[in-house]
C-alpha cells in the first residue's frame, strides 16, 4: 500500500489531528507481504522474548480470543501488531491485552492496564489537544464500523522493532535525507461484537526520506511540519538534533534519482527484512 504523502504532509503547520477515515478491514488485516518475511521476523522476536511483546491482564482472555478470531478472518497469522482496550460503561477503556512486536519506542507490558489518557500522557500536548475527542470517538465506536489513521516519525534506520530494549540511536546532527527514514504507523480501530472491547491494530512501514520528499509538494510539507513542530514534541520524537540539518536539505529542490524509488519501495513493510533479534543494537 502506497501512502498518500500529500495528505499526510500538507503544507500547513504541524498540529495534532485525529485524521480518522472509514476503511475496510481487509485492506488492513489481509497480508501485505506475500513473501512472508514480515511474519518470519515477527515469529523470531516472539520466540526470543515473548514476555516483551505479548501480554494479557487476568480476566480478559475472552476479549483476547475474540480479537484473535476476528483478525483471523483475514489472515491465519496476522501481520500487524494489535491491542485490546476495554472498560465498563462510562469508564475510559484500558489496555488489557495485545501483541506488539514492532513498537515505536514503547513497551506493551509497561502500558498494560493503563487507560488511553495515561498511555498518551508522555506525548507533549497530545492529551490537551485531542484527549476529549479521542474519548468521545472511542465511546461512540460501533461494532462493524472500522476506522484508519496514520502517525509518522523519523528514524535513523528502517528496523521495525523499536522496543526500548533494542532501539538504536535516532537521527543526529549529521543526518541526511538519504540516511533518514520516515517511520509510518498505519492504525486501525473497531469495536468487537461480543465483548464490546476495542481492537486497535498497528502496522509500521519505513520509507527513505529522500524518496518520500522527491515530490516537491511533499517536500514542502515535510519542511513545514519540522519547522513548525513545537520543541517539546521534537524532543520527545528525538528530532531536535537532526532538525537543523534536515531543514537545510529540505529547503533545496529535490533531485531526480529514479533508481532510489526501487530501494525505498523494497523496504516498505519489511523493515530490516530477514534480520532477526540478534540483528539489532542494544539501547545505549
Amino acid at each position: 500500500m502506497t501512502p498518500d504523502w500529500n495528505r499526510l504532509l500538507s503544507a500547513s503547520s504541524y498540529r495534532y489531528s485525529m485524521g480518522l477515515r472509514r476503511v475496510g478491514p481487509a485492506s488492513f488485516w489481509s497480508p501485505w507481504d506475500p513473501a512472508g518475511r514480515l511474519l518470519r521476523e515477527r515469529e523470531r522476536w516472539l520466540q526470543a522474548s515473548p514476555s516483551l511483546f505479548r501480554a494479557c491482564l487476568d480476566g480478559h482472555d475472552n476479549s483476547r480470543y475474540e480479537a484473535l478470531a476476528w483478525m483471523q478472518r483475514f489472515a491465519t497469522r496476522p501481520e500487524p501488531d494489535w491491542l485490546v482496550l476495554q472498560g465498563s460503561a462510562g469508564e475510559e477503556p484500558r489496555l488489557v491485552a495485545g501483541e506488539v512486536v514492532f513498537p515505536s519506542s514503547w513497551s506493551l507490558p509497561a502500558k498494560l492496564g493503563l487507560p488511553m489518557s495515561a498511555i498518551h500522557q508522555p506525548v507533549p500536548g497530545l492529551e490537551e489537544s485531542l484527549g476529549a475527542g479521542i474519548a468521545a470517538f472511542l465511546q461512540k465506536l460501533q461494532p462493524g464500523v472500522c476506522f484508519g489513521r496514520e502517525n509518522w516519525g523519523l528514524s535513523a534506520d528502517d528496523a521495525l522493532n523499536h522496543h526500548p530494549a533494542f532501539k538504536g540511536p535516532g537521527p543526529g546532527p549529521q543526518a541526511t535525507l538519504e540516511t533518514t527514514w520516515v517511520r509510518l504507523e498505519h492504525q486501525f480501530l473497531t469495536r468487537l461484537e461480543k465483548s464490546g472491547a476495542i481492537l486497535f491494530g498497528i502496522r509500521v512501514s519505513c520509507h527513505r526520506l529522500d524518496a518520500v520528499t522527491r515530490d516537491q509538494d511533499v517536500r514542502r510539507g515535510m519542511h513545514r511540519a519540522l519547522m513548525t513542530m513545537h520543541d517539546s514534541l521534537a524532543s520527545y520524537k528525538g528530532l531536535l538534533s537532526c532538525r537543523p540539518a534536515l531543514l537545510t536539505q529540505l529547503a533545496e529542490p529535490a533531485q531526480a534519482q529514479p533508481m532510489m524509488i526501487k530501494q525505498d519501495q523494497g523496504r516498505h513493510h519489511q523493515g530490516s527484512g530477514d534480520g532477526g533479534p540478534t540483528a539489532r543494537p542494544s539501547q545505549k
